[in-house]
């Protein structure tokens, strides 16, 4: 039978290794610690963990992902992680063991049966192997089982990647991962070879990071240098928008000025094996057990890490310190308001989609899709800064955000609110409406369509109709606890230049990053 579950094809290779030990049991303890304390969202363009805020494959939509390790000097053991759009459940996750100075490219398109799938043709040491990456498509097994298979596939082609540094690999020429991983004439063995058996000794989950940083696997605490690109592109639309991943870094911040620091080795084997206690490594909403004990999901090795798994010194007690972290990073990008250009002028075909990306909302509120009344929120009590029960709500099995609002202008400063010669300064609000779904997509004047103008998102649509053809608007985005919402995401346009000559493309795409209002 064929497994549709990337982490079972993977456990497929390794089985008879388990373990209850995790590479992180002793964080901070007798091994090297981490000499950063805390996360912060850097200008640098590079870090020690990268966030790609939207990916897309509908409509004729295609990613190209491009992960770069600018440190010449380690290589890097990293995870990369797909998660939808509609609540951010885990839809497609492997390693990638990057040599110094290393590039691993994928592009990532739909396959006949709807389903995201990824294809690489690089010679960067995977775990799984580029065979089974390449003949796997993105999983639904996380996704609600009460819909549609066709809606379960569209749940896979829209979302956002997190990426991760989970240990630097030192150079080494006597064993351990480094000259397994290491390209000589473009070549890695991406294996175990003679008494080297680093490759394989890594699927099991070893007991502490003094094991992982020992000689036989070689690893070491992680420090800054990933980078990635990505470009959408539509060939049939003759269409492409690209950016860089927003790039978070450990750092240093007792010292004055701060500086870069590293990270603790936090590195899961890519297996299936479940994983104990795992409110010690993620703040999850639904990885923990509520008050009654019900587990509403058994995390496996290939979960971890995330966003919340613990990176740096603690500051609070080892209990709590998933949530802390999830909290701070999202205060790192926390915003009290949004804001960009809209485009919809009929002269030049121009639309306007609007990309809304949360990626710290899963460990504050998650949905149990197997609910005996039906899907419902999972809130985690320790991370209820921005999104808690008071500020979202349910629409079928997406959770919602309450109170986001808007004030539009067009390009002579109007809002509709005012009379032509009237100008409303700062602007009035529309009512407060519901912004659903992880990574939201918004669409400008699209008539309520049922797939976005320019991306032909439909997972988690929004559609405004501003009263006028272009300018700007503003979404005003309170948390629960009025501090703001933890947002990333950028302006999408798609247009059309009718002076161009016949036989020529005249289709443009354009895309700005959003401006933002922060506490």
């Amino acid at each position: 039978m064929k497994k549709n579950v990337l982490a079972l094809s993977i456990a497929t290779a390794v089985v008879g290794f388990a373990g209850s030990a995790h590479a992180i049991q002793t964080i901070g303890g007798t091994t090297t610690p981490a000499t950063a304390n805390d996360l912060q969202f850097g200008n640098t363009g590079t870090g020690h963990m990268l966030l790609v805020p939207y990916f897309s494959t509908q409509d004729g939509n295609a990613m190209l992902l491009s992960l770069i390790n600018t440190d010449t000097v380690n290589g890097k053991a990293v995870k990369v992680r797909f998660r939808g759009a509609r609540n951010s459940d885990d839809i497609f996750d492997f390693q990638v063991f990057l040599s110094p100075g290393d590039v691993w490219t994928a592009n990532v398109s739909k396959n006949s049966d709807g389903l995201s799938y990824l294809t690489t043709e690089d010679a960067t040491c995977t775990k799984p192997a580029k065979a089974t990456l390449n003949s796997t498509p993105f999983i639904t097994s996380r996704l609600n089982s009460k819909v549609t298979a066709e809606e379960r596939a569209n749940g896979t082609r829209e979302g956002y990647i997190e990426i991760f540094n989970m240990a630097d690999i030192p150079k080494s020429t006597t064993g351990g991962l480094y000259p397994l991983i290491k390209h000589k004439d473009s070549v890695a063995k991406c294996a175990n070879d003679g008494t080297n058996t680093a490759w394989t000794a890594i699927n099991t989950d070893l007991a502490d990071e003094a094991a992982y940083e020992a000689p036989a696997i070689g690893m070491a605490n992680p420090t800054t240098g990933l980078a990635a690109n990505w470009t959408i592109m539509n060939v049939p639309k003759a269409l492409s928008w690209s950016g860089t991943a927003t790039a978070i870094e450990a750092v240093d911040s007792v010292a004055v000025p701060p500086v870069l620091g590293t990270g603790h080795i936090v590195y899961f084997p890519q297996t299936n094996v479940n994983v104990v206690n795992p409110t010690t490594y993620t703040a999850d909403a639904l990885f923990g057990a509520n008050a009654a004990g019900k587990v509403y999901v058994k995390p496996a090795m290939y979960d971890l890490p995330d966003m919340s798994t613990p990176y740096t010194q603690y500051t609070t007690a080892a209990a709590t310190w998933p949530g802390d972290q999830a909290v701070k990073l999202a205060d790192a990008i926390t915003t009290r308001a949004v804001i960009n250009e809209y485009w919809t002028e009929p002269d030049i075909k121009a639309e306007t989609d609007w990309v809304f990306s949360m990626p710290t909302r899963r460990y504050a509120v998650a949905v149990d899709y197997a609910a005996a009344s039906g899907p419902e929120a999972v809130y985690n009590p320790y991370v209820n800064k921005h999104f808690a029960a008071s500020n979202t709500q349910m629409n079928g099995d997406a959770v919602c955000v309450l109170n986001v609002s808007y004030t539009a202008w067009d390009r002579e400063e109007n809002s509709p609110e005012s009379p032509d010669d009237v100008v409303i300064s700062p602007g009035t609000p529309t009512a407060p409406t519901l912004f659903c779904g992880e990574t939201s997509v918004l669409s400008f004047n699209n008539a309520g369509a049922s797939q976005s103008a320019v991306l032909a998102a439909s997972v988690a649509l929004k559609d405004m109709d501003t009263g006028f053809t272009n300018g700007w608007a503003q979404l005003n985005t309170p948390g629960a606890t009025s501090a703001g919402l933890p947002i990333l995401g950028q302006a999408f346009v798609s247009a059309y230049n009718p002076s161009v000559a016949a036989g020529t493309a005249g289709n443009f795409g354009v895309n700005w990053g959003h401006r933002f209002a922060r506490p």
